[in-house]
């Protein structure tokens, strides 16, 4: 699995254009072989969303979709939303359980966790099947 489209957007500097997350999508599958790709992070922007839309829209007529992977939140139906308007099948939930990130970040609680959990992962079952 390479996460070179999303980790690599992390490095302070690097943005990548549609065209360049698609070519290097296009290489890391077609030439290099790997497996799986993480291509984006859920809702991070527009141009995030752009971009995946573009190489998920290539892998889907290439007969790479189910390798390509965006990275989703704990956010409810949000991250899976905007997974299924780019056309992803496939999504890596980052689910932290540190009580610094449930109250800073999520704004919540961790007696709410598992419930906010269990509703995604019932939503994830219809999602998939859907």
């Amino acid at each position: 699995m390479d996460t070179t489209l999303r980790d690599g957007e992390q490095t302070s500097g690097v943005s990548f254009s549609e065209l360049e997350k698609l070519n290097i999508a296009k290489i890391l599958l077609e030439e290099l072989r790997i497996d799986y790709i993480e291509v984006a992070s859920a809702r991070v922007s527009d141009g995030e969303l752009r971009g995946a839309k573009k190489v998920l829209d290539w892998a889907k007529q290439a007969g790479y979709l189910d390798q390509i992977e965006i990275l989703g939140f704990v956010d409810g139906k949000t991250s899976l939303e905007w997974i299924s308007k780019v056309g992803g099948k496939v999504m890596n939930l980052l689910a932290k359980g540190s009580l610094r990130h449930v109250t800073q970040q999520l704004k919540n609680h961790l007696k709410n966790i598992w419930q906010v959990l269990k509703a995604l992962f019932a939503w994830l079952k219809r999602w998939k099947s859907g």
